[in-house]
């Protein structure tokens, strides 16, 4: 069914995220469903049992459906409705693994159904709240638009996948951060961290054509807690067996102070319980490749990429963790981050366009 200038460490930057909860975006989905939908769903409970609502007299077929950003979730689907009733219907679609009729949006197919006719709609979920999870069986519904009679599909059932990095293409930008109120892309865990004159962002875009987030700091060059204004998105993913390819434009040329410590940073954080943290920056530094580990067991390499235009950077982790002769974890923290030291005044920002990784290592 399923296409299928320091002398010490800046702290606050090289942090250990925490682990993601199980299931994070499937919990997030769950708990992002507004107080008013649930109450709707009593009401409409309660009408139908006063009033004996009967089932609509109609046949839903479901012939596909996909999840094309690869969130690990079925967010479009194609639909056959063939109206049996006496009178024209106005299809309203839902899926029935949440308790409430939280309406998809139809792309294609005629806005009313008459009787004895047959037509297929192309349907998508408004939201990745209303996306049910794969592994979760659930089933389409459709509703009359003038009642709240509805007929449902067959169950249909996606094997969960195990994907390897949750929407590698950065589409979807509809989960919210609860507390504070910061929007990402579907399956990224989004954070800010900035001094009271400075700023972060990171926002959908479009470079030259293509779709990015781009990532923005203005650092004001006055202290600042931990020393570091920076903002990034996180996702933990199982331990790769072959390179990871990002495609990435940066507008951040690399600055660093006396011994290696950088004022500026656009790139990879990757972590992990382990071992030490590992930055891998994509960006110009004017004398190619740098490649050296800090006092405090950080090992930081930057790719030296032409500044402003897209470039394809292959990033080799389990060659990376061999040379550092590091024990490959199970699973580790990938962090798409920008930052800035207040050790000085600086403006930078970087886009990253998506990127792909190959299977998980197999333990």
């Amino acid at each position: 069914m399923r296409d299928a200038a320091f002398s010490a460490p800046p702290i606050s930057i090289f942090r250990r995220p925490a682990r993601r909860r199980a299931r994070y975006l499937t919990l997030l989905r769950v708990a992002a469903v507004p107080a008013a939908l649930a109450l709707l769903a009593l009401v409409l409970v309660f009408a139908a049992v006063r009033g004996n609502a009967r089932a609509l007299d109609a046949t839903v077929t479901v012939h596909y459906v996909a999840d094309p950003s690869q969130i690990g979730a079925t967010t479009e689907a194609d639909v056959q409705v063939h109206n049996r009733e006496s009178a024209a219907i106005r299809p309203r679609f839902s899926v029935s693994w949440l308790p409430y009729p939280y309406y998809w949006d139809v792309i294609s197919g005629p806005a009313t159904l008459a009787p004895g006719e047959t037509a297929t709609y192309r349907i998508r979920a408004p939201d990745t709240t209303a996306a049910p999870p794969d592994g979760q069986p659930f089933r389409i519904k459709v509703n009359d638009a003038t009642s709240i009679v509805y007929a449902m599909s067959p169950s249909i059932d996606v094997p969960a996948p195990g994907l390897a990095i949750v929407n590698p293409g950065l589409h979807l930008w509809t989960q919210r951060d609860p507390a504070t109120g910061l929007v990402s892309p579907a399956g990224w865990q989004i954070y800010a961290h900035r001094g009271a004159d400075d700023k972060t962002s990171i926002t959908e875009a479009n470079v030259f054509g293509v779709h990015a987030a781009r990532f923005h700091v203005v650092q004001a060059g006055h202290p600042d807690q931990g020393g570091w204004t920076h903002t990034g998105l996180i996702q933990e993913i199982p331990f790769p067996a072959a390179p990871i390819q990002f495609s990435v434009l940066s507008d951040a040329p690399y600055e660093m102070a006396d011994g290696g410590w950088p004022l500026t940073a656009f790139g990879v954080e990757v972590s992990d319980s382990a071992n030490g943290l590992l930055w891998l920056l994509f960006q110009p530094t004017g004398r190619g490749d740098l490649d050296y580990s800090l006092p405090s067991g950080h090992h930081i390499h930057v790719y030296d990429i032409p500044p402003a235009s897209w470039q394809r950077v292959s990033v080799d982790l389990p060659a990376i963790y061999q040379r550092l002769h590091w024990a490959p974890p199970a699973r580790v923290s990938v962090k798409l981050f920008i930052a800035a030291a207040s050790a000085k005044a600086n403006d930078i920002q970087g886009y990253i366009a998506g990127l792909t990784a190959g299977p998980a290592r197999q333990p």
